[in-house]
C-alpha cells in the first residue's frame, strides 16, 4: 500500500511539473506579434493578415514582408544599418537583440498575398 501511494505521488508530481512547463512555454508565433505591438510598430505599420491595424491612413502593410526580404536585411534595416529605397527606417529598434531576432523571425513568416 505504501509503495502505491509513493508511486501515485510521483505520477502526480510529474504531471504537475509537465503542466507547469507547458504553462510557461513560449509561443513562438505569438512572441513576434507581441514584440511588434509592445514596441509600437503598429503606430506606423499595419499587418492586416494578423489583424493588426494602424491608426495612420498611410500605414505600410507588412502582411507580405517575409516574401522578398531576408533576416539579415531586416535586422540591419531595423537597426538603421541598411536602407530600403534609399531611406532609413524611421526609428531604430530599441529592444534587445533577442527580441529583434524573434521579431524578424515572425516578420519572415508574413507571406500573405495582398
Amino acid at each position: 500500500m505504501k509503495n502505491i501511494l509513493i508511486y501515485l505521488g510521483l505520477v502526480v508530481t510529474i504531471v504537475a511539473l509537465y503542466g507547469f512547463a507547458f504553462a510557461f512555454a513560449v509561443n513562438p508565433e505569438g512572441d513576434g506579434k507581441k514584440i511588434f505591438t509592445d514596441n509600437k510598430c503598429n503606430m506606423c505599420h499595419t499587418v492586416t493578415s494578423q489583424g493588426i491595424e494602424s491608426k495612420k491612413s498611410d500605414a505600410v502593410d507588412l502582411s507580405n514582408v517575409g516574401k522578398d526580404k531576408t533576416a539579415e536585411f531586416l535586422n540591419k534595416y531595423l537597426k538603421k544599418e541598411a536602407k530600403l529605397n534609399d531611406k532609413d527606417h524611421k526609428s531604430s529598434f530599441k529592444g534587445s537583440d533577442e527580441d529583434l531576432k524573434v521579431l524578424v523571425d515572425w516578420l519572415l513568416t508574413l507571406k500573405t498575398e495582398k
